[in-house]
């Protein structure tokens, strides 16, 4: 029987690497991004968790050929709907991050990437401290979501071209 389970097992694991199958987390970065530098404000508080994102998936910041230029990251609040006595009753967060891939010489070699990221909540003022609180998880909920987007389309690279792309 102990041996019917291992062959069993065996059979799972092959067949769920022959399909492509990779953890949550796991990417395949092209060795040319192996190395990768990174220009990003250290102020951005998209800096930390993009830094952390990367290293995790086997990236050797600030070395290498290629920069992961941010151009913007930018949030912006609104209110997305009032209640009847025309108080806001419901915010969205928007984050907005545009970046692309140079190589030494400050040559882009990909089209410039946009993320627009968004989150809303319901907005009680009742609750004002629970509401900040909510807020500012959602607030970091956005970096760490874009952090692993810019990651995953890094995966995306097969090819990189030399030759200075339009923007």
């Amino acid at each position: 029987m102990k041996f019917g389970n291992s062959v069993l097992c065996s059979l799972m694991i092959i067949s769920l690497t022959a399909c492509g199958f990779h953890l949550r987390g796991s990417y395949h970065i092209p060795p040319q991004l192996q190395q990768l530098n990174v220009e990003l404000s250290t102020a951005s508080p998209l800096s930390s968790p993009l830094n952390q994102r990367l290293q995790q998936t086997g990236i050797q910041l600030n070395q290498g050929e290629y920069r992961l230029v941010i151009l913007e990251d930018k949030l912006s609040k609104q209110t997305t709907n009032t209640d009847s006595r025309a108080k806001a009753a419901e915010y969205s967060l928007y984050y907005q991050v545009r970046y692309v891939l140079q190589n030494t010489e400050k040559q882009n070699v990909s089209e410039e990437r946009k993320l627009l990221l968004r989150r809303s909540y319901q907005y009680d003022t009742t609750a004002i401290v629970g509401k900040t609180a909510e807020e500012e998880t959602l607030i970091k909920e956005l970096y760490e979501e874009a952090a692993t987007q810019i990651t995953r389309q890094l995966s995306g690279f097969s090819h990189l071209s030399t030759t200075k792309t339009t923007p």
